[in-house]
């Protein structure tokens, strides 16, 4: 080994020092590279096997692991997998006397930054110090962006569906106004009687009772794979097979609906102010995209198809549910999700602001009626 450069040589990282561990059982070793490192004024701290290199590491949690190969009781390579299952930032160079390109290339994979045959010259490890620790300055703001990504994503996620901001994150441009056609279900809800609720209660009391509501409908909408789109006063409009796609969409959407009223039902029981829901749905071909201006865009669903939703909704009775001829016939009523769910037919019905008229089916959930039936009798 040589102490050429040793002198100098422009300090491994500049005036900020680094805690640096030393894993080698060579006294000699271990002295040459001591006095390199401390002439740049780095905290150094020292183990002459495996098993004392991984508790050391536990203690100091180091910057900077330079490991030799072959030590007792643990060799090199399983203390680097030991430290890469603690830390995957810190630096580590492994060093040997061993000329191998296979053991390098275990390094390598096993998560070394760097590979050094001995006898090195101190030059060589200076700037094998000084490359590896760029990387871990990378890596650490790598992990930091992350960081404040991650955090972003749980402030902004009560505002923006988790799709979305899946999709925004993951992309490589800003989000552009525009969209696609695509078939999609939608789905629209809205509170029956709302209006007279308001009119007895406080608005504080009402925006309480809604938000009790929407507290759960909403999550079962997502745990269907839907997509919330907005809510809307006291409903709410969904997409399903958009952003994410699903080929069942469909019947994602109806069952989803299913669960919804089951749900309320079974909370209204205890309940002193009970709501109950009207829900349509219809399957067709949309714009789907960010729709409005560079200042202030919706990712939303726009045509006939979303609009006929709408007027399937607006035609239920409170409490009832009705999809179009296009969404029935895209369910496979074989699934034992349609126990206890009968569809009955309305005919051709001629809907609110519609020329033309659509077939239409009313869902029953004869799980509803029995559990009537039982509150009746007790």
């Amino acid at each position: 080994m040589s102490f050429d450069g040793l002198l100098d040589s422009p300090k491994l990282t500049g005036s900020q020092p680094l805690k640096i561990l030393l894993v080698d059982d060579e006294p000699a070793t271990l002295q040459l590279v001591r006095r390199l490192l401390q002439a740049d004024g780095h905290d150094l701290y020292e183990a002459t096997d495996g098993e004392q290199a991984v508790q050391v590491f536990d203690a100091v949690h180091p910057d900077l692991v330079l490991l030799d190969v072959v030590i007792p009781k643990m060799d090199g390579l399983e203390v680097l997998n030991a430290l890469r299952q603690r830390d995957k930032l810190c630096g580590v160079i492994m060093v040997s006397a061993l000329t191998s390109e296979q053991l390098a290339v275990r390094s390598m994979l096993g998560g070394a930054d760097d590979y050094v045959n001995k006898p090195f010259r101190l030059k060589t490890i200076r700037l094998s110090i000084r490359q590896v620790m760029d990387k871990v300055r990378l890596r650490r703001r790598n992990a930091n962006l992350q960081a404040e990504l991650i955090a972003a994503n749980q402030r902004f996620r009560q505002y923006m569906a988790k799709p979305l901001i899946e999709t925004l994150l993951n992309s490589p441009m800003p989000p552009q106004l525009g969209g696609v056609r695509e078939v999609v279900t939608t789905l629209f809800l809205d509170f029956a009687d709302f209006t007279p609720l308001s009119e007895r209660l406080p608005p504080d009391d009402v925006v309480q009772i809604l938000n009790e509501y929407f507290a759960f409908l909403p999550n079962i909408v997502i745990e269907h794979g839907g997509f919330m789109d907005k809510i809307m006063g006291d409903g709410f409009m969904a997409i399903f097979n958009a952003p994410t796609t699903y080929v069942d969409h469909a019947q994602r959407a109806v069952l989803s609906a299913v669960a919804m009223r089951r749900e309320i039902h079974r909370r209204n029981q205890s309940r002193t102010h009970r709501l109950s829901v009207r829900i349509g749905i219809h399957t067709g071909e949309a714009i789907v995209g960010n729709i409005g201006a560079a200042v202030l865009m919706n990712y939303t669903a726009i045509g006939d198809a979303v609009n006929l939703a709408k007027r399937l909704e607006e035609a239920c009775e409170p409490g009832q549910v009705l999809i179009s001829a296009d969404t029935y016939q895209r369910l496979d009523r074989t699934l034992p999700e349609w126990k206890d769910i009968e569809f009955q037919s309305w005919g051709l019905r001629q809907l609110k602001g519609r020329q033309s008229s659509i077939e239409a089916f009313a869902v029953e959930d004869h799980s509803l009626e029995s559990s009537v039936v039982e509150a009746t009798a007790v």
